[in-house]
């Protein structure tokens, strides 16, 4: 017959306490939340390089548009300039001509310039210039192309 009896302590197989259990997932939630607190403004603002170089690809595209039309201009019109300008747009409208027409942009300058001799960096609005300043603004981005005759 073999005794069953043991000396000494036995070790518990019950788990862990309860105590040990609330501490862990108070443990757990502290470093949850400063997680969550550094990398949440990070991750919130991952997105805008992707959105301004979505945004800068729509605006280069109209531009690409708007040179193609001219190049045609130049071709079938005997006004090409004043053509493309009607076009463009008045300048501060929204428009979609040359875009894909469910994401307006707004023309902040349409209008002929000139640069006066003597100061080759100021330029001057000019009815009769020969170039066509064109500006346009699509959310935060804008871009600026000349067109000459």
């Amino acid at each position: 017959m073999r005794c069953t009896h043991f000396h000494g302590r036995m070790k518990s197989g019950r788990g862990f306490t309860l105590i040990e259990v609330i501490v862990s997932l108070i443990v757990a939630s502290i470093l949850g939340v400063m997680l969550v607190t550094f990398l949440g403004s990070n991750v919130m603002q991952s997105a805008n390089p992707v959105l301004l170089a979505q945004n800068g690809a729509y605006l280069n595209q109209i531009m690409e548009n708007m040179g193609a039309d001219y190049k045609f201009l130049m071709v079938t019109s005997t006004t090409p300039l004043t053509t493309f300008i009607a076009n463009v747009g008045a300048e501060g409208t929204s428009q979609t001509r040359y875009a894909d027409g469910s994401h307006p942009y707004t023309v902040t300058h349409n209008h002929r310039i000139s640069f006066p001799s003597g100061s080759p960096v100021t330029e001057q609005t000019d009815n009769a210039g020969k170039i066509l300043k064109v500006t346009l603004q699509y959310r935060t981005l804008s871009v600026t192309a000349l067109f000459t005759e």
